[in-house]
């Protein structure tokens, strides 16, 4: 402790102001120290031991050092969430911060992504994180910034995610890579785009060897209906499939019908990805609900439902834009076999999905609001068979006209 000053001194002094005591001190941080043994309030007590600080990092300190298998309390200091943090920007603290709001991102709090509260995982096992690395950027969550790209720019014209229940720290790792491989395209840059197919090389190679994790065919063995469909997969591939396209764009010709011509292997993962949707009867109105108990609330159930729905409408888009590669030695006797394999309107058993009003709606409206809604606005009735998409097939297809317009 500091020598105290006489009173002769001609230093300037800073006085103990508690009753009684005299003491006085050369510099402030010193007497700041003093006032705290005066006020018991600011004592900080252990709760494993019979210690006492005069303060709050001390006690942290002193439980990681004689407790650790203790948690030490929060500092009281405000933290930046981890967009903030990850942008090196001020954060206000609050939750959810100014600049989150502003962005319309979801805010995460510290704590949030240093234990990453998961959602209930999907029957599937994890890509490799690693891949991350090939992002440029010093930390993982300068991938917010393309999640941004995404939603901003991508989500508009290919709107299957559900925007208001994303939440970046609870996504499986798989998809969050897939959109990151998006983001980094529509950026545009070389170094952006050299990234993304980077992205898609890697991400395709790990899909293929884990094919035994996601893919159904008709000798498959049936799974219980209460094991989880991998809708977070199945949305990756997609995206890879997306992607694909984008690139073939550049790259390969048209065929006569105006469509995309898809390397061999690309093709057979928009095949497989087709044969597993008709496999789970995934595009069954009645099996999407059957996946949630009846007690569940309706807000999930809806979003659930609707997110299959436009996942399913994407993957309808995908194949109407795509095809066999003229290499790998098809003919046109061949175009039946070319139909039944890829996705087609008979197979949505389903209504049209609700407004684009209430699927984009932010997640700030709570799920509350999205319960109002279903309830009051007027949604389709996907329980009358007459308004599913795939009774339409019988009107606008017929085998004897060859025309391949749908």
């Amino acid at each position: 402790m500091p020598p105290r000053l006489d009173g002769s001194s001609a230093q300037p002094a800073f006085r103990c102001k508690y009753p009684g005591c005299s003491m006085t001190y050369q510099r402030k941080e010193h007497l700041n120290r003093h006032m705290a043994n005066h006020e018991q309030r600011e004592r900080f007590c252990c709760p494993y031991c019979d210690s006492t600080l005069a303060r709050s990092d001390l006690l942290r300190r002193h439980i990681r050092k004689y407790h650790p298998e203790r948690e030490p309390p929060q500092s009281r200091a405000r933290q930046a969430c981890g967009a903030c943090h990850a942008r090196k920007e001020r954060c206000d603290g609050g939750y959810p911060c100014n600049r989150c709001q502003r962005r319309g991102i979801t805010c995460l709090q510290p704590q949030e992504v240093a234990h990453g509260k998961n959602r209930p995982q999907e029957t599937q096992t994890s890509l490799n994180p690693d891949i991350v690395n090939s992002v440029p950027g010093e930390s993982r969550w300068i991938a917010q910034d393309f999640i941004d790209i995404y939603f901003q720019s991508f989500h508009p014209t290919w709107p299957f995610l559900h925007r208001g229940t994303f939440e970046l720290s609870k996504e499986p790792c798989i998809l969050l890579q897939s959109m990151l491989m998006i983001g980094l395209w529509i950026k545009g840059d070389q170094a952006a785009r050299d990234s993304a197919m980077n992205f898609h090389r890697k991400l395709l190679s790990a899909i293929e060897a884990q094919r035994s994790q996601w893919y159904i065919s008709n000798s498959t063995p049936r799974c219980s209906n209460d094991t989880p469909w991998p809708m977070a997969t199945y949305q990756s591939i997609l995206l890879q499939l997306i992607f694909a396209v984008l690139v073939a764009k550049q790259e390969a010709p048209l065929d006569l019908n105006l469509r995309f011509q898809l390397p061999d292997t690309k093709y057979q993962l928009l095949t497989s990805l087709v044969e597993t949707c008709r496999e789970l009867g995934l595009f069954y109105y009645p099996n999407m609900l059957a996946k949630h108990h009846s007690s569940a609330p309706i807000a999930l159930v809806w979003v659930n439902v609707e997110e299959i729905k436009r996942f399913g409408l994407a993957l309808y888009k995908i194949c109407r834009l795509c095809t066999r590669s003229a290499l790998a030695g098809t003919t046109d006797s061949d175009s039946s076999d070319k139909r039944s394999e890829l996705l087609t309107l008979s197979d949505l058993d389903f209504c049209m999905p609700d407004s684009d009003e209430m699927w984009n709606a932010p997640s700030s409206i709570g799920a509350e609001s999205i319960r109002n809604a279903v309830f009051h606005q007027a949604c389709r009735d996907n329980r009358d068979t007459d308004n599913w998409i795939s009774q339409t097939s019988g009107k606008l297809y017929d085998s004897r006209v060859g025309l391949d317009w749908i």
